[in-house]
């Protein structure tokens, strides 16, 4: 089968850019491949999960660009603060982005971690909300009953 342009061409297709050894007497001591690290693919399932409940509620911050940490007021100190965060102009990406990425700093986007625990349940529990209500509206579509 022809490798099709984006997707990539199975192992066995693909061409080799050196000698690998391949013999049967070699392919036994091959160095194994080093296995993922289990924290951080949980942290990026996490963050993967966090930003597509954000888009799916169509908040439309625009965190995910960096432009706005040049002008968040705590840019220049250890740690965020009350104060600090008051006076931030870009309170709302900053916020967004704790919440997609379950930061652990005391405060960010004008909000203690507590209560960017309870904002993220709360967004958690609408998009379930919101997905359970489209299932439901679908189910009525396949069964021919009118969605009301």
């Amino acid at each position: 089968m022809a490798a099709q342009p984006g997707i990539p061409a199975p192992a066995a297709s693909r061409p080799r850019l050196a000698p690998q050894g391949d013999t049967p007497d070699t392919a036994d001591t091959a160095p194994a491949r080093a296995r993922p690290n289990p924290e951080l693919l949980r942290h990026l399932v996490s963050y993967e999960y966090r930003s597509m409940v954000i888009r799916q509620l169509q908040i439309t911050v625009e965190w995910q660009s960096i432009e706005w940490l040049d002008l968040a007021a705590c840019r220049d100190s250890d740690a965020a603060t009350q104060q600090a965060c008051r006076r931030c102009p870009v309170r709302a990406p900053c916020l967004a982005a704790a919440i997609a990425i379950d930061d652990p700093a005391q405060w960010r986007g004008g909000v203690t971690r507590d209560e960017r625990i309870v904002l993220w349940e709360q967004l958690e529990t609408a998009f379930q909300n919101l997905r359970d209500l489209e299932f439901t509206h679908l189910d009525r579509l396949v069964d021919g009953r009118s969605a009301g």
